[in-house]
């Protein structure tokens, strides 16, 4: 080889070792980012497969059915690490029904799962014969799922005790709870709709009535107002429904104010319907309870005179009854999302105090970092709540991995064939989710998903069940 052809073949093996190391330098800041937390905008993804789930995701969003909409996802491998985060997944975002993990998984941990609501009906003092010298106090608990055949049961239980006679009022007690049944955060089109209901420390029927309408025979005649079922006491009734299309279902919104007396209603019931039912929220539970059991021993023939006495008194309990358990309780708060359980749950962990600090405080402890979180309520029907999807999935991984974790997980309802178990939540303009989802090969990731600012809620949950389905085909290769 002569000189010339030496010092081209050295030119090319420098050229070659220099590409070679901009190669591997690239894939090794590549690894090192890829196990950093993602900063704005970036997306991080932990192995080769969370790079292609990344693809998958990036493609996805960028649809243009969700220009201008707000897109998260984090998705944690089985050691809580964050196997793939979004650019938004570290921004805080509104939960709705998502947020009651944070409730249920806390009561789970501080109450127990054999925890059970109770509720007292008691005398001011001890029965001389057949007669209460004093007032019959229905002392509630917060129990979520008092009924009205249980608060009958109860008085049924005086009558067998032998009382024939009060000498003084049934009265409620619901001091339990803060006076204020609702988050001030809670909206006005709400707060008088069955989903929005508020808690009180003594509820009965999950403080919701059915309100039943007669449909006029043509587009925008008036309907006809049937009654309420229960009918609670001293209503004044200002209703503005008329009719609308066949087939327009329940566009009725109801306003009312805790502990008032007037409901309003306003909207459209579907023409075609021989009577149609709105359901709407009690306005004061804590009166009609004491109705229905001073109804009961009426019927029962027990005299209740009303005399007034002194509120102080002793408290010789004549009945009890108890809720469901909390295992059970949790359960159903996962999949009907009733916002009145997972309130009085929220509020049960701190009667009279602050339960969103005793809430925030124990997941910390389980180990999760919040940022920019805000805890309004226990439901997540406060459209303020904020928090990120990497906290939301961290929330539910510690959750998973304390004692009662597998109580937790299978409180979950399940879709996509047991791939997906998840706690769904949605209100206008948002969706989310957060749960596990497992792969193939038996590998558990935990994920949290939110779609803020969405005009068809229908689109992002199609995207949300897509996007799971990717994360179970994509984990198998991690």
């Amino acid at each position: 080889m002569n000189g010339a052809n030496a010092s081209k073949g050295l030119r090319v093996w420098i050229v070659l070792v220099v590409f070679a190391a901009g190669v591997l330098g690239g894939l090794w800041l590549a690894q090192r980012w890829s196990a950093r937390p993602a900063a704005d905008g970036v997306v991080k993804a932990k192995d080769a497969g969370a790079l292609g789930f990344a693809e998958v995701f990036r493609r996805k969003v960028s649809d243009p059915a969700f220009d201008g909409v707000a897109v998260a996802m984090a998705v944690l491998d089985e050691d809580g690490e964050v196997w793939f985060a979004s650019p938004l997944a570290r921004t805080a975002m509104c939960p709705a029904s998502a947020l009651k993990v944070l409730t249920t998984g806390a009561a789970l941990a501080r109450l127990g799962p054999e925890f059970r609501f109770g509720t007292k009906l008691a005398a001011t003092a001890a029965p001389t014969g057949d007669v209460i010298e004093g007032d019959l106090v229905l002392i509630g608990g917060g129990d979520p799922t008092l009924t009205v055949g249980r608060l009958e049961t109860l008085a049924g239980l005086v009558v067998q005790s032998g009382v024939r006679r009060i000498d003084g009022r049934v009265r409620a007690d619901a001091s339990l709870f803060p006076e204020n049944p609702m988050s001030d955060h809670w909206n006005w089109g709400d707060v008088g709709n069955a989903y929005g209901a508020g808690a009180f420390g003594l509820n009965v029927n999950h403080n919701r009535m059915v309100l039943r309408f007669r449909p006029g025979r043509a587009d925008g005649a008036d309907a006809g107002f049937a009654g309420a079922d229960p009918s609670p006491p001293g209503v004044v009734w200002n209703h503005r429904v008329t009719t609308g299309p066949a087939g327009s279902g329940d566009r009725v919104v109801v306003y009312s104010e805790p502990y008032g007396n007037r409901v309003t209603t306003r909207g459209t019931v579907p023409a075609g319907a021989g009577e149609f039912h709105v359901r709407a929220a009690i306005p004061d539970p804590p009166a009609m309870a004491a109705r229905v059991v001073r109804d009961a021993l009426a019927a029962a023939g027990v005299e209740v005179t009303g005399r007034e006495r002194s509120a102080a008194g002793g408290e010789v309990v004549l009945a009890r009854t108890s809720s469901v358990t909390l295992a059970d309780l949790v359960r159903s708060i996962n999949h009907t999302s009733d916002n009145v359980e997972a309130q009085c749950l929220f509020l049960a962990l701190d009667p009279g105090g602050d339960p969103a600090a005793v809430v925030r405080r124990h997941w910390e402890d389980a180990g999760v970092e919040f940022a920019a979180l805000r805890l309004l309520d226990g439901s997540g029907l406060a459209r303020a709540n904020m928090i990120r999807a990497v906290d939301l999935a961290a929330v539910m991984h510690a959750g998973l991995a304390s004692e009662h974790g597998e109580t937790l997980h299978e409180s979950l309802p399940v879709h996509q064939d047991g791939m997906v178990r998840s706690k769904p939540g949605g209100m206008s303009g948002v969706t989310t989710g957060v749960g596990t989802i497992t792969a193939a090969n038996g590998r558990r990731m935990t994920y949290a998903f939110m779609a803020n600012g969405v005009p068809d809620t229908r689109v992002t949950r199609d995207l949300r069940e897509r996007l799971r389905a990717a994360v179970a085909r994509y984990a198998e290769g991690g």
